[in-house]
């Protein structure tokens, strides 16, 4: 085994050991902050030693192990867990207008608009400028590029998030905007280039 090898073994470990101590923590009557913090600690030096292993693919393969070891404990837990007693409730959460009210049709569509779709672009674009941030700091392109395809979702969440939070149209299209400013100087950068 190289050194790669351990260090990548360590990091598979020890995404599977923080799974398990969140799971033990989250288990207890009240939660224990020590058994939480642990267990996110693990995850962190999970994610760092997979990427000092091998990158991005390191850090891949680490969180695999994580993954699939929270895809058991969660299997397991619900396999073992009793069904609810409580029936599911029936009340409506204003979905669909009563009868006689207007449908909003517009005003619905333009709010998945503008939460579902119009975030991804300025998602892209962060993560694209992460990726050129990696690059300028000496990674390879397939590190950064690595990067920019993590960070792309999770952005695209946050901003759709904020965007849906906002009780105004003005507000939504304001996180709109300043969530696009990153897109600016990359989309810049490569026109020049």
């Amino acid at each position: 085994m190289t050194g790669h090898d351990v260090l990548l073994a360590f990091a598979s470990a020890a995404g599977v050991a923080g799974v398990v101590t969140l799971r033990l923590a989250w288990a207890q009557a009240r939660r224990s902050m020590p058994l939480n913090a642990a267990g996110w600690a693990l995850l962190l030096i999970a994610i760092v030693v997979g990427w000092l292993a091998d990158g991005a693919w390191g850090t891949s393969v680490a969180v695999l192990w994580t993954m699939g070891a929270a895809f058991v404990l969660l299997a397991w837990a619900g396999l073992r867990s009793e069904p609810g007693r409580a029936d599911a409730s029936n009340r409506r959460a204003g979905m669909l207008p009563e009868s006689g009210e207007p449908l909003r049709l517009g005003g619905r569509l333009l709010t998945f608009t503008l939460v579902g779709i119009v975030p991804v672009l300025p998602s892209a674009g962060g993560g694209l400028a992460l990726a050129a941030l990696g690059r300028m700091l000496g990674w390879s392109e397939a590190n950064a590029l690595a990067l920019a395809f993590f960070a792309m979702p999770i952005l695209w969440m946050l901003i759709a998030y904020a965007v849906l939070m906002q009780p105004v149209r003005r507000g939504q299209v304001k996180v709109l905007a300043i969530a696009s400013l990153p897109t600016w100087p990359t989309l810049a950068a490569g026109l020049l280039s």
